[in-house]
């Protein structure tokens, strides 16, 4: 059998390949670049946890075995007469199913699962009709073993396991253990007619046969194992299908080598290897109480959870495995067992579609929607808004508030009167300031950075005007009510008035913008200044009923005299 070149070339590529990783990952101190060398794909989180000159150990002879695949797979047909027409397309499809499995293809499970077995179906078909030395029964028998053992796990798989009764659970089980019998049963009468056939060569059928060696070795592994090396175990273990693609491989590439083997007898298979084939698959295949979990909301990235009504439906699964799995939106549940091991996927969703169907509260809205969303829409139909419709609900709600507000102080504005008539001005402005909670309002020249600025300053005092800069706070007395603001600007100082008051203080403003603001709930005013410049700001504060106050404002600029900030108490 003369063998490509390109297959020495790929031994050569690959074994330098995986020297020149695992050498760069023992400098770094890290897995990750031997490991998606060697493995097509990055190590888990589990793979960190172990012996990094183990785990190196093991990959280097992962590479060497894959490095002896390629030189098995990459090697010419032996020399032959043509093949017939179905054995022809045997061979090509033998030779797609290699690539297929030998290549790495990003593709959803149930495309990978839908093209596995349309390429498969035709394989074993074609197989039973080019094994010419078994007789009819044989071929009926091998090609019923190898449709059932395709086709029935694919239908078992895309039903969903909750929607089976409890009953089912072990009628399940016992049909998964026949589909996987009926599997091992094609793979040995394969390995029985190509003995019979005489086409292929011993070493091909022993390929063939170490293939059926692999499942109890991997069981018994990773019993032997304890967790988490066991994980990264199985992940190394995953270098014992090149059994398979050897084996498939030899098979297409001998298929029209000349048969020398006589008519076979008839098949009578032994009471022992019968009862073995039976008993087989029951020792090695793991018990449905221990089921495959996944924990992919460990390391799920959370940190921007979109709303329902903004996720894709294929999205949504994943959105409520990271709400729920972060512990917040659960309650009486723990995340960790007492052996430290975490709750998988399977468990979280368990718990979310029990909630949906009984409505236990064991989840919280906020997760529950993204799993059945027309159940949480009968109490809290709010979740099921996009990001649009909030922001427009919130607007409308925060418009309506500021109009209740505004209509409240209108009401308050005919009530309040000029607490100084006789200082007239010709800029002057009435309105009610209504606290909640003690709340003042602002003074400042109409920009947002001298609000800032005040913010920044933090100053403490018990003066009920505090001023920095462009801005000034007025505190009130009253922690509920109305306040009336009367503002008048004048162009010289006018007498400091402390009679009826009780508090008289001013300070000093600069009103850059030429315009001065009051700002607080329910006030909202501008008043035109003479010119822009550094003004004085005299307060004058006093309460005149439960819930009533009146302040008076007086601005006007400063001179050089300046005013007295720290009043008497007498007028």
């Amino acid at each position: 059998m003369q063998r490509y070149r390109l297959g020495r070339l790929a031994v050569i590529v690959n074994m330098a390949a995986v020297v020149v990783a695992v050498v760069v990952s023992l400098v770094r101190d890290s897995l990750d670049p031997a490991w998606t060398v060697v493995q097509w794909y990055p190590p888990s989180r589990f793979a960190d946890k172990t012996s990094l000159l183990a785990v190196l150990g093991g990959l280097l002879l992962v590479g060497a075995v894959n490095s002896w695949m390629f030189w098995q797979v990459l090697q010419g047909p032996a020399d032959a007469a043509p093949l017939p027409r179905r054995a022809l397309w045997l061979r090509r499809l033998l030779y797609v199913y290699v690539g297929w499995l030998l290549i790495p293809v990003p593709l959803p499970d149930e495309v990978e699962t839908a093209f596995d077995v349309v390429l498969w179906v035709p394989i074993v078909i074609l197989f039973a009709q080019v094994l010419t030395r078994s007789g009819p029964t044989f071929r009926l028998i091998l090609v019923t073993t190898a449709l059932v053992s395709t086709a029935l796990p694919s239908v078992l798989e895309a039903v969903r396991r909750d929607s089976y009764a409890g009953w089912a659970a072990p009628v399940l089980s016992a049909v998964s253990m026949a589909l996987v019998a009926a599997g091992l049963v094609w793979f040995l009468m394969i390995l029985i007619a190509q003995r019979r056939d005489g086409r292929w060569t011993r070493t091909t059928m022993v390929l063939g046969a170490c293939q059926l060696a692999v499942i109890p070795i991997t069981v018994v592994l990773n019993q032997l194992v304890d967790f988490p090396e066991s994980v990264v175990l199985s992940d190394l273990l995953d270098v014992l299908v090149v059994f398979q693609l050897v084996w498939l491989a030899r098979t297409a590439h001998e298929l029209n080598r000349p048969s020398t083997a006589p008519d076979p007898e008839p098949l009578r298979s032994p009471r022992w290897l019968l009862a073995l084939m039976v008993l087989a698959p029951m020792a090695v295949i793991a018990p449905e109480a221990k089921p495959h979990m996944t924990y992919t909301w460990l390391d799920a990235d959370c940190s921007s959870i979109p709303l329902f009504a903004d996720t894709p439906p294929q999205d949504r699964r994943r959105v409520y495995l990271c709400l729920a799995g972060n512990g917040r939106l659960y309650e009486n549940i723990r995340f960790w067992s007492a052996g430290g091991r975490p709750v998988a996927d399977q468990q979280l969703l368990g718990k979310g579609w029990k909630s949906c169907a009984a409505g236990d509260g064991r989840v919280r809205a906020e997760a529950l929607v993204y799993l059945c969303p027309e159940v949480v829409a009968r109490d809290r139909p709010d979740l099921l808004l996009t990001a649009a419709q909030l922001k427009q609900r919130d607007a409308e709600e925060r418009a309506r508030r500021r109009q209740e507000v505004a209509d409240e102080a209108a009401q308050y504005v005919s009530g309040c009167r000029d607490p100084w008539p006789a200082l007239r001005t010709s800029r002057q402005v009435t309105a009610v300031h209504l606290p909640t909670d003690w709340d003042g309002y602002y003074i400042f020249d109409g920009r947002a950075a001298s609000l800032e600025a005040l913010y920044g300053e933090n100053i403490e005092s018990d003066s009920p005007l505090v001023a920095h800069g462009g801005a000034a706070m007025v505190s009130t007395t009253l922690e509920y009510g109305a306040t009336c603001v009367t503002v008048k600007v004048l162009r010289t100082a006018p007498p400091i008035r402390r009679k009826g008051w009780d508090d008289v203080v001013d300070a000093d403003l600069v009103l850059g913008s030429g315009r001065m603001h009051l700002k607080g709930r329910g006030i909202k005013v501008e008043v035109a200044l003479p010119k822009a410049g550094k003004y004085r700001v005299r307060l004058h504060t006093r309460t005149l009923d439960e819930g009533v106050g009146e302040d008076l404002v007086v601005v006007f600029p400063t001179s050089r005299q300046g005013l007295v900030r720290q009043p008497s108490p007498t007028g």
